[in-house]
């Protein structure tokens, strides 16, 4: 088998890893992450000190220097379709963009509009050409990329709140079902791409940010966006957002992974409000890391790598204690999802 890629969730680094304590687990994963020829995460903030914060209840960024930190991960490809990479306007999305290819980073799922937004970061690793996309289902107001309008690669959901009087007659305040679709123009662009690029590549990695919250529900849209990118061609799905690891799915043989958890997880604390810093604290410290091999018939084998976020908000290998107890959970909840996986002491294996 070909190491091909390894995958993490979301990073907000804000700090340089000088800053903080050494710790061993980290250096086991950062040589971890060095036998890959190709690590891809999703960077969600800016590396600017430009630009103005937007109108939301919660905007971050990071100095522009503390890009360089980055390397540490041994990043190659970084998606910035996500609800934070906007957080203070195109200048620092920009700033973050160039910041980015100077380290020998390229990014994705931004641009200076839609088109340039979703261009593919292509990468040869012994001969197999890998094609990667990234979009964003979260879209804060203005962040959207359109054909003269800077900003992330979007997906538009819609969002339905469906109440059933009789159920409210007998029992009020029963909580509504919530629907969600991606709006059909949307999806036929998304799919569209997809099928454009799979013939060019031997292997094609869809990366997207959607989901919500901190556990282990999905929004009735990313199961069903899943398949549909599977159906269209891509080999992979690689979710992210939601800061806790979520089963995965094999689907038409297909891996889709609906959430890694946080990778890096430094949100600033300073000056924030008791309802976020109750939100920070249910943030799960377990994570993964995905790990793509192929063998000669590019046949791809997905493996996942238990991790967990230490005080300092750096990713660090699980020890076996911990790690067992990530992959009993991921086993448990990849099996909802009709997808076998078992757990060889050191990673979660999904059966072919």
């Amino acid at each position: 088998m070909t190491l091909l890629l390894a995958a993490t969730g979301d990073i907000v680094l804000t700090k340089s890893l000088d800053e903080v304590p050494a710790d061993p687990g980290l250096t086991a994963l950062q040589d971890l992450l060095g036998t890959s020829p190709c690590v891809l995460s999703s960077v969600e903030l800016p590396f600017s000190d430009r630009g103005h914060p937007s109108d939301r209840i919660l905007n971050f960024r990071a100095r522009p220097e503390l890009v360089r930190e980055l390397s540490a991960f041994n990043l190659r490809v970084a998606t910035l379709a996500n609800n934070h990479s906007s957080d203070y306007g195109w200048d620092a999305l920009d700033d973050t963009l160039a910041g980015l290819r100077s380290i020998g980073v390229t990014p994705v799922g931004a641009g200076g509009n839609l088109a340039l937004a979703q261009e593919p970061a292509i990468v040869n690793v012994d001969g197999c050409v890998i094609g990667i996309l990234a979009w964003s289902c979260l879209l804060p107001l203005g962040a959207a990329a359109g054909p003269s309008k800077p900003g992330i690669s979007p997906v538009h959901v819609d969002t339905e709140w469906v109440v059933n009087g009789e159920f409210q007659l007998e029992e009020p305040g029963v909580p509504p079902v919530i629907r969600t679709r991606v709006r059909a123009d949307d999806q036929e662009r998304v799919l569209s791409c997809v099928d454009r690029l799979r013939d060019a590549v031997d292997v094609l990695v869809v990366t997207i940010h959607w989901g919500f919250g901190f556990g282990g529900a999905r929004a009735e849209y990313q199961r069903v966006l899943g398949h549909r990118l599977v159906d269209a061609g891509a080999d992979i799905v690689l979710g992210h957002h939601v800061h806790a690891p979520q089963g995965v799915e094999l689907y038409r043989g297909k891996v889709i992974v609906y959430s890694p958890g946080n990778f890096v997880a430094q949100q600033p604390r300073e000056g924030i409000s008791p309802e976020i810093e109750a939100i920070y604290n249910a943030f799960s410290r377990d994570a993964f890391v995905s790990v793509v091999e192929s063998d000669e018939r590019r046949n791809l084998r997905v493996s996942l790598v238990p991790i967990m976020t230490n005080d300092a908000g750096l990713p660090v290998l699980a020890d076996p204690e911990n790690s067992r107890r990530i992959a009993d959970r991921l086993i448990r909840e990849s099996a909802d999802l009709d997808t076998t996986a078992s757990f060889d002491g050191e990673r979660i294996r999904i059966a072919p």
